[in-house]
């Protein structure tokens, strides 16, 4: 695989999650991240895929990493390890890490592009949290203006960083 990706909203105090869902919901970020994803593989550990409404997202492979042997769902192959699911595409030019929190912390060491929707604001009661992004691995490479969620009046940008 050439482009190992990880894609995450996070807030100012790098927050993702709360609850078994999103700390943050943005409607044209969402829009951004079905852009990106489709039609490659996206990686993401069992609590994050059972908190997808739908299950499955459609038009990707969707790999769940789990150490459950029985676990089963429709439209989703298992690995039991982020290795075991990163050598499952390797015949893909890219792949994306969808998270959770620990699934981002196994992967920042090995990711090279971040792909990151910052957003200006705070979630006191998020119980998880994305790994730092530190300058001296990650350069960032493009950025949009700053924008406002009509419906959540949330202040958001998008950012793309590569691997130092």
């Amino acid at each position: 695989m050439s482009n190992l990706t990880i894609i995450v909203a996070i807030g100012r105090d790098n927050a993702i999650g709360r609850d078994g869902g999103l700390a943050f919901y943005i409607s044209d970020d969402l829009r951004h991240f079905k852009a990106l994803t489709m039609g490659h593989p996206i990686i993401m550990g069992r609590k994050t895929f059972e908190s997808l409404p739908k299950g499955a997202l459609p038009g990707r492979r969707n790999i769940v990493i789990t150490r459950n042997v029985e676990f089963a769902a429709a439209n989703v192959e298992t690995a039991p390890s982020l290795e075991a699911a990163i050598a499952m595409t390797a015949e893909a030019e890219q792949a994306f890490i969808l998270g959770g929190g620990s699934v981002y912390a196994q992967a920042m060491p090995i990711a090279n592009t971040l792909e990151i929707t910052h957003i200006e604001a705070e979630d006191p009661q998020a119980d998880t949290h994305f790994p730092a992004i530190d300058p001296q691995q990650w350069e960032l490479v493009s950025e949009t203006a700053p924008m406002v969620d009509a419906r959540s009046e949330l202040t958001y940008r998008f950012a793309t960083y590569r691997r130092r």
